[in-house]
């Protein structure tokens, strides 16, 4: 029933998200280092075509180091439908009427989005590159085969400017994200200005 709320909330907005209304901006407040802040929109359909679920809207990502997270969804508007935070061992998703704990972002999206998106290579693709440690395959599109997805990253001026990722085995799944900007913190940078 709560993914049924949130999903259903996602839904409302998505004719007019996908009216091209502005994706929120990056606030300029200083995070953590090594530290990775996107903002853009995102598209996730999952489900045979008789039964699918999708989420669409404006997002903003915060990765933390190699393992930590924030994901926030917002409307057209630009307020926050739901917000998403993960760590070691935990996570948890507020929908703006409750917050929901998770034994790991696995769990979590399963719940939210009734498919699990692999938190250990999320890190890595939205940085357009194939998560480290775990096996892959180079595609001749410029793309790779990991977890089970295809991965294609585009980049545009030297920049990350859309990954699509699409299950190929389980439940159909597609994930879209188009990203509008993007900034870094490195933590030699970040050791570097703090002196």
């Amino acid at each position: 029933m709560r993914r049924r709320v949130f999903s259903s909330a996602l839904l409302g907005a998505a004719a007019l998200i996908l009216g091209g209304c502005a994706a929120p901006q990056v606030s300029q407040s200083p995070e953590a280092p090594d530290t990775l802040v996107m903002a853009g929109r995102l598209s996730l359909v999952s489900g045979q075509p008789d039964a699918q679920k999708a989420l669409y809207g404006g997002f903003r990502l915060v990765l933390k180091g190699a393992a930590s997270g924030e994901f926030e969804v917002f409307s057209p508007l630009g307020q926050m439908m739901a917000k998403a935070a993960w760590s070691p061992g935990q996570a948890s998703l507020d929908d703006g009427r409750q917050t929901q704990r998770y034994g790991s972002f696995d769990d979590m999206t399963r719940a939210a989005l009734g498919v699990a998106l692999p938190q250990a290579a999320l890190q890595d693709w939205v940085r357009g590159r194939p998560a480290a440690g775990l096996p892959s395959t180079a595609l001749e599109d410029g793309g790779f085969s990991q977890l089970g997805w295809r991965v294609r990253p585009t980049w545009r001026d030297g920049a990350l400017a859309l990954v699509e990722a699409q299950r190929q085995t389980g439940e159909p799944t597609e994930l879209r994200m188009v990203i509008e900007s993007t900034t870094a913190q490195p933590a030699a940078v970040a050791s570097q200005t703090s002196r």
